[in-house]
């Protein structure tokens, strides 16, 4: 069976309403969103993101067998809802990471199909046609965002990991300085406020100890 074939089995929504997205501005279907709820573990959450991206290339080489009026506009949008999907995988592998999240050898496949998602969009980039200026530029981010994605799967996991665990602690810092007086005052009050009880309750831990005696008394 080809890979078009398997795809559109997988995703029963026809090509020509597959672009109908929730919210407007949404990059998934409804259809895609629920197949997401229904997958909470990482390695599955980005076998599933994989599938998306690959049929937006899918439509566009369905597009590309076309001429009719719009296109490029076609393309437009599924080059930049493609670029969206692979960010999407990006940030649940760095979030996977940060919250030691077991991704069983779901990395090595993503891999794989990234490298041969970047060929597509090298073919596409090589395509000589008339409208290709309506893609062009989302086309060289989709080409880049690709290309980053694969260098970060290439880097050792664990200088990942504590990037992604120094951009958390960066990112709470420039939220702290964003705040206002008060709402910054507030902030390191409720903060000092859950230093104090966490340490009530370390000292109040229960002891099988008897009153008076000391870890090491015989």
């Amino acid at each position: 069976m080809s890979t078009r074939c398997i795809l559109l089995a997988l995703f029963p929504i026809a090509l020509a309403t597959a672009q109908e997205l929730p919210g407007g501005a949404d990059f998934l279907t409804d259809f895609e969103v629920d197949t997401l709820r229904e997958h909470q573990e990482v390695d599955q959450r980005i076998k599933a993101y994989v599938k998306f991206a690959a049929l937006r290339l899918e439509l566009i080489d369905q597009s590309m067998q076309e001429a009719e009026a719009g296109r490029g506009a076609r393309i437009h949008r599924s080059l930049t809802e493609y670029s969206s999907i692979i960010q999407a995988i990006d940030d649940v592998i760095d979030d996977a990471l940060a919250r030691n999240r077991k991704m069983d050898g779901a990395l090595e496949g993503l891999l794989e199909a990234e490298r041969g998602f970047a060929s597509r969009l090298a073919a596409l980039a090589a395509e000589p046609v008339q409208d290709a200026w309506r893609y062009e530029f989302v086309l060289e981010d989709a080409i880049g965002i690709t290309e980053d994605s694969m260098e970060l799967l290439a880097e050792d996991l664990g200088v990942r990991k504590r990037d992604v665990l120094a951009e958390e602690v960066d990112a709470k810092r420039r939220q702290k300085e964003s705040m206002a007086p008060e709402r910054r005052r507030e902030f390191e009050q409720e903060k000092r406020e859950e230093a104090d009880a966490a340490s009530t309750h370390q000292q109040k831990r229960p002891s099988l100890l008897r009153p008076g005696e000391k870890l090491g008394d015989k």
